[in-house]
């Protein structure tokens, strides 16, 4: 049955016309008995109308509710014709089933209740009389026509049924490689925001404090020492972080960093850092830090190093930095004299874009810039809220 739906799908006007032929072939037998004066010869007007009727069904498809009227028409003069033979509403059945199928449904009702009259009348002129032996002649027709314009409605609805499950499939498959491409690009920021969160900070200390030894190597090679282990502890701190990020990248069956996530427990080792690099850190925290969410947690230390790091490298030397936690959440404030030059980035780089971002994807705040005083102030709020 699969194999005839595709071959009628692909061959429409020739399995249309295969059916023509098969309804003549079926009545023809009918029209042959239904003619007294000459045994064994077909009704020639019926079968004539009843042909033409059946030929008109090769275009059913592309218009259905022309095609339904002239075999309707066909149908009823082969009905006068011979006497009441209600077979020949054969093809008046068939488009009815295509009107069904491809109508709406007032125009399928309509189409059902002209047919069912039109050949009832016809059957009750033909025969004479309002009444026969089984009733009203011809009234079988309005239950034939309703199973026929039924049929086709259901087949119409099961075809709207099938087409609404295949397109929510590709639906479904094209949504599931967008979320798929989606997740993709939102983890690549993710690590591309925490590699640039761990190396600009710690590669500023460096920087900073390798300049530093280089000017005291001579003058002071104690103070240049303190200095280059300075140097080799942020050293060490970075790799040991990017091999946290970069085990995110691992494939299975590699062993995992199992070094705990950053977080505001450690924010106190954060300004000793800092400070050791050489910024004069002032910085003061009220309430309690603890039950952050992890997430939550990670981008408030990230964003406290994030700031600190611009305040040291754009800075003159010297920031102040408030935490407060609340009901709502853990507020940050920092803020760092840029001097003249104002060399403090408000809005390119990578990492206020990293920041805002961060905040932005636990529903927090964030407002940086500069002050009428001449200093830089990073302002952010973090909720306790998951959602």
């Amino acid at each position: 049955m699969a194999g005839g739906r595709l071959w009628s799908a692909a061959h429409p006007r020739l399995a249309d016309a295969c059916l023509a032929a098969l309804l003549v072939l079926l009545v023809l037998p009918t029209l042959v008995i239904r003619n007294p004066e000459f045994p064994g010869s077909p009704d020639g007007w019926s079968l004539a109308v009843f042909a033409l009727a059946a030929a008109a069904l090769v275009f059913r498809r592309e218009q259905p509710l022309r095609v339904w009227a002239f075999a309707t028409v066909a149908g009823v003069a082969g009905v006068l014709q011979s006497d009441g033979s209600i077979v020949l509403a054969a093809t008046t059945c068939v488009a009815l089933y295509t009107v069904g199928s491809r109508l709406p449904l007032r125009s399928v009702v309509l189409a059902s209740v002209v047919s069912g009259v039109a050949y009832t009348l016809a059957s009750v002129v033909a025969e004479g009389d309002w009444l026969d032996d089984r009733g009203v002649p011809g009234l079988q027709t309005f239950a034939w026509s309703a199973a026929a314009s039924a049929v086709g409605v259901a087949v119409r609805s099961h075809r709207a049924t099938l087409a609404a499950a295949e397109a929510r499939a590709l639906q479904a498959e094209l949504t599931r490689e967008d979320e798929a491409e989606r997740r993709v690009s939102d983890e690549r920021l993710r690590i591309a925001r925490e590699l640039h969160d761990v190396v600009a900070h710690h590669i500023s200390i460096v920087n900073v404090q390798a300049g530093v030894a280089r000017h005291l190597l001579d003058a002071d090679p104690d103070q240049a020492r303190a200095a280059l282990d300075l140097v080799r502890d942020a050293s060490k701190t970075v790799l040991s972080e990017m091999s946290t990020v970069v085990g995110l990248l691992r494939t299975a069956g590699e062993e995992a960093p199992t070094d705990p996530t950053p977080g505001m427990a450690r924010v106190g080792e954060l300004a000793d850092s800092i400070r050791q690099a050489g910024l004069d850190l002032t910085w003061t925290v009220s309430g309690e830090l603890a039950g952050l969410p992890a997430i939550h947690d990670l981008t408030a230390y990230r964003v406290v190093q994030e700031t600190l790091t611009n305040a040291l490298r754009y800075g003159t030397g010297a920031a102040t930095m408030v935490v407060d936690s609340r009901p709502e959440g853990v507020s940050i404030e920092v803020r760092n004299e840029v001097g003249r030059n104002g060399r403090h980035r408000s809005g390119g780089g990578h990492g206020l874009i990293g920041m805002r971002e961060r905040v932005d994807a636990v529903r927090g705040r964030l407002a940086a810039g500069p002050e009428p005083d001449g200093a830089y102030r990073v302002s952010v709020l973090i909720p306790r809220d998951p959602a």
